[in-house]
């Protein structure tokens, strides 16, 4: 009877793996073989040290443990090196809270401060729009950020904002790429790039060049998200090889 149970978990956990793989999921399809590696290294092991075992069940509860808290099993990645669940990276101003959809390049924003605290970007009205322009005007890392939303959610706002507002129009985007400021430490960096702190030097490279793909300039992209995601890249690569012995 143990072992019809046993048979049927196994069998409802490769359906799960296979449905998984069918759906392009691979991001989640590493993660619950990490947990799936991983627990089963565990509790062979566990069955091994009851019959006596004992240097075999240390070898496999060593590897064990390895996949479920580090993601890797060797040269095997488990997950490390992935980008984070939601597959987002972020950037905050003093002003706005931005996000950016690695798969499909989308930029989201929320207000953090000043009379539109709390608003969705996206819910904000023409009007709304250029009176949030003109608040987060003294702030020029909240104005750099906010132009990258409207780039990529606000087609035309220049000219709108010019004809409608009387906005100066100018080279906007080579100011942007000035004014963009250091990353200020890891934390913001892992965030950027959309990572898990200890994400290998492949991991960071790879997650750069799929980020610029989607925000680099000469694409209609942002000079501003651009700069950020390569002093980001910079930063951690810098840390990762201070890690090495």
């Amino acid at each position: 009877m143990i072992w019809l149970l046993l048979v049927g978990a196994v069998a409802l956990i490769a359906l799960y793996l296979y449905s998984l793989f069918v759906q392009g999921e691979i991001r989640q399809l590493v993660r619950t073989l990490r947990w799936v590696v991983g627990g089963g290294l565990v509790a062979g092991a566990a069955l091994l040290g009851l019959r006596g075992q004992m240097l075999l069940a240390s070898f496999m509860a060593a590897g064990g443990l390895g996949v479920l808290m580090r993601g890797r099993l060797g040269p095997i990645d488990f997950g490390a090196g992935l980008s984070s669940p939601n597959n987002v990276s972020s950037v905050s101003s003093a002003y706005l809270d931005m996000k950016l959809e690695h798969e499909t390049g989308s930029v989201s924003g929320t207000v953090r401060a000043g009379h539109f605290a709390g608003r969705e970007l996206a819910d904000l009205s023409a009007e709304e729009c250029w009176a949030l322009y003109d608040e987060v005007g003294d702030d020029p890392d909240s104005l750099a950020l906010y132009k990258s939303w409207l780039d990529a959610n606000r087609a035309g706002w220049r000219d709108y904002f010019a004809s409608e507002f009387g906005m100066e129009t100018g080279d906007e985007e080579a100011e942007a790429s000035h004014t963009a400021p250091g990353v200020s430490g890891l934390e913001e960096a892992y965030e950027v790039l959309g990572l898990e702190p200890g994400a290998s030097a492949e991991a960071i490279k790879a997650a750069h060049r799929k980020l610029m793909k989607k925000v680099h300039p000469d694409t209609g992209g942002s000079a501003f998200l651009a700069a950020k995601i390569n002093q980001a890249k910079d930063l951690l690569l810098k840390e990762t090889a201070s890690r090495k012995p």
